[in-house]
């Protein structure tokens, strides 16, 4: 029986389905990862967002972030589970949304503690949603093993894609969006097709043997193997395809063109995919320039980064741990993808500012740290705005126009 960290008022012997029409979440459309185009695509998306750093922060006046130590944090920063590392966890879960437009958490907690143990990505083969008597919702999972477990929702860590049909399910009609998406792939599929079957018959057959008398068939099998023989002889001793034919017989050649699909079109396919998952050409290929990586990220990347920040504190915290200022926050550092002299500016406002320690800078230009380098440097060119009299007039200037 899953282990939960906080208890639902309300009986759970009065169960419900809701809406019971059309509220099941089935992964729907499994077949599109067989598309290479997609599998790369997703690859893309969740090898990017696989870099975000998860951390569990306290922020106090909105204004200091401070990192908190535990095994929340232990668990978000080292070892999501005893089979995953937090690169390999976060994957998982990207790719599981993108195939199903769903992603289901299950944090699984100490009976006796209440402390967190492990972050389990969840592969059901179906989803009930229920509500009970109290108005609590919970989903029912089961998995192709025949297991079921109900779970209350505010205990899963639920992130959804395509979010505007169902209230509760990411995708269209609880089932996904895939419908669209393998109408494409399989257009794709049969040029493809197309494309093989026409090299297949160019390389057949070449041509007719036309013999001039009315031969049996065990007498045309016989001008056949000899023809074939000829041919072989002829290609081995003299390197020539060329042979002899008498008056028995004629050889008739035959002309393929098989007709390929052009270029245009199979980039247009292909195209039609990419923009599903919002992967453009550069970033599929990966060869992306600087604004080209920027502008997948705040498009693809940060919109997910951000889901997955509100998901997880509203999934691990408690209400008064988040009115605490504390929070989970999937932080990137898109600077990485930056060209050599956008990392030098920006380490140089950044520095300025005491924004950036030496070591943050370093490891930006991707040198290792040294000793003494966490700390800060600011330049005395700023100054706290509500000072700023001061340093241009003097304070004593201020003080004798105040006599």
């Amino acid at each position: 029986m899953p282990l939960f960290r906080k208890k639902k008022e309300g009986s759970t012997s009065t169960f419900q389905l809701l809406n019971q029409n059309n509220t099941f979440f089935t992964p729907f459309g499994n077949n599109i990862s067989k598309s290479d185009v997609v599998k790369i695509a997703i690859d893309r998306i969740a090898s990017q967002c696989a870099k975000l750093k998860p951390r569990y922060i306290k922020k106090a006046n909105d204004k200091t972030v401070k990192e908190k130590s535990g095994k929340l944090s232990f668990i978000l920063k080292h070892q999501p589970n005893e089979v995953m590392t937090p690169y390999q966890f976060i994957y998982m879960v990207i790719t599981t949304l993108l195939m199903n437009d769903n992603a289901f958490i299950y944090p699984m907690f100490d009976g006796s503690t209440g402390e967190i143990k492990a972050l389990y990505p969840l592969k059901p083969s179906i989803v009930e949603p229920i509500i009970d008597s109290g108005g609590s919702y919970y989903l029912k999972f089961s998995f192709d093993s025949t297991d079921s477990f109900t779970i209350p929702y505010e205990n899963i860590i639920h992130i959804k894609r395509f979010y505007h049909t169902n209230q509760i399910f990411g995708g269209s009609s609880s089932k996904g969006d895939q419908e669209a998406l393998l109408k494409t792939i399989q257009i794709n599929e049969n040029v493809l097709q197309g494309i093989d079957n026409a090299l297949k018959s160019s390389m057949q057959i070449k041509g007719l043997l036309k013999m001039s008398a009315m031969l049996s068939e065990t007498d045309k099998k016989k001008q056949l193997d000899s023809f074939n023989e000829i041919l072989k002889e002829s290609i081995r001793n003299k390197g020539s395809s060329i042979i002899p034919v008498d008056l028995k017989g004629d050889y008739v050649p035959l002309t393929t063109d098989p007709k390929l699909i052009d270029k245009d079109t199979l980039e247009f396919l292909q195209s039609k995919i990419l923009d599903y998952f919002g992967v453009s050409v550069p970033i599929f290929h990966s060869k992306y320039t600087e604004d080209e990586f920027n502008s997948f990220y705040e498009q693809t990347i940060e919109p997910l980064a951000i889901q997955m920040s509100e998901a997880f504190s509203l999934g691990l915290l408690t209400q008064n741990e988040i009115m605490r200022g504390e929070e989970i926050i999937f932080y990137s550092e898109r600077l990485q993808y930056a060209s050599w002299n956008t990392k030098v500016t920006a380490i140089e406002k950044l520095m300025g500012l005491g924004i950036m320690s030496l070591n943050e800078s370093r490891g930006l230009l991707g040198l290792e740290p040294v000793e003494n380098g966490d700390r800060r440097l600011q330049s005395l060119n700023y100054v706290d705005a509500t000072k700023a009299n001061e340093y241009q007039v003097g304070k004593d200037d201020l003080n004798e126009g105040n006599n």
